[in-house]
């Protein structure tokens, strides 16, 4: 009483357990290459995860396709990285004909074909903004040698900086830093040209740098725009390195004016986001022409293009001849 009895209905029967696996089973592979041949394919799996999860994370323009895409224009000009040991200043000088120098002037043909002289037919020079979608894109090298490419063509250029927060144009183009300037904003309507633009060692290329004055960067990009047009006459063109568009808001005072707009993105550096942002940007505020120039790809020549602005080309797209 009390107790719970089991009765077995058959009577268990050994089973062999053998270690080397059934027919059915799972088990180790006993060779060298049957084990290689099984960590090589898990590790070949979880590489590609591996790749998938970092293409998925990584928020950089990598290819030259890659950018066409987001800015939504084909890229006619590649710039190469200078090669390490490069002195900074400008690349583009008579007598220096290589990939990087090339591609400058490159891109000046490339600017003056989609221009076509329509400012000048309306008695103006054209201005061409350079822009990029964050700093260190190679906007301020892109401004600076594009202007010393127009001037080698006899066309007489005004370059202007409207970066205030980071200004390295005048160092790129002179050697030095902008100096103090002795007067304040109030009284730059009343200076003459002489006065406001410097001299530069090329013939035909003047600087407009207001960095030297001590004001907000968003005043001292507003009185570079009120001052261009006058400054600007007796020009054949107008190159402007503007401050990167996804980070400074001073830079919108220069996009309307802009005939011609070249965005430069850097492989493996400008932000698929501020690019995006950027370019969406550009297109409500203007419908200048928007040329894509890709830095660091390599050393393509588009060679539709290459050539194109020749002395004497450039003189019929810009208007005007030489000073002697």
């Amino acid at each position: 009483q009390g107790q719970l009895q089991l009765i077995t209905l058959e009577r268990a029967q050994p089973v062999l357990v053998s270690s080397g696996g059934g027919s059915g089973g799972l088990a180790a592979p006993q060779s060298r290459v049957t084990r290689g041949v099984l960590l090589g394919g898990v590790g070949f799996a979880m590489g590609i995860g591996a790749a998938i999860g970092m293409a998925r994370l990584d928020r950089k323009i990598r290819t030259k396709a890659q950018a066409e895409a987001i800015i939504g224009v084909r890229s006619q000009v590649s710039i190469p990285i200078a090669a390490k040991g490069t002195p900074p200043g400008i690349i583009v000088r008579p007598g220096r004909h290589d990939t990087l120098s090339d591609a400058y002037r490159t891109l000046r043909s490339v600017v003056g074909f989609v221009e076509g002289g329509q400012a000048h037919s309306g008695g103006r020079p054209p201005v061409i903004l350079v822009v990029s979608a964050g700093p260190g894109d190679g906007k301020t090298s892109v401004s600076s040698n594009l202007a010393a490419a127009f001037v080698e063509t006899g066309v007489r250029t005004l370059v202007v900086n409207t970066d205030f927060r980071r200004p390295t144009l005048s160092a790129r183009i002179l050697g030095e830093k902008p100096p103090p300037l002795p007067y304040d904003l109030h009284e730059l309507e009343k200076l003459g040209r002489a006065e406001v633009l410097r001299e530069t060692e090329f013939v035909d290329l003047e600087l407009l740098d207001l960095a030297g004055m001590p004001s907000s960067p968003g005043e001292l990009a507003r009185s570079t725009a009120s001052l261009m047009p006058k400054l600007a006459a007796g020009m054949d063109a107008v190159v402007v390195d503007s401050s990167p568009i996804g980070a400074t808001a001073e830079v919108l005072e220069m996009v309307p004016m802009a005939d011609v707009i070249v965005f430069v993105v850097r492989l493996g550096h400008t932000s698929i986001p501020t690019a995006q942002r950027t370019i969406e940007v550009i297109r409500a505020l203007t419908e200048a022409h928007v040329l894509l120039a890709i830095v660091g790809e390599g050393s393509e020549r588009a060679s539709y293009y290459y050539e194109y602005s020749t002395k004497e080309s450039g003189r019929r797209m810009f208007g005007r001849r030489r000073r002697d």
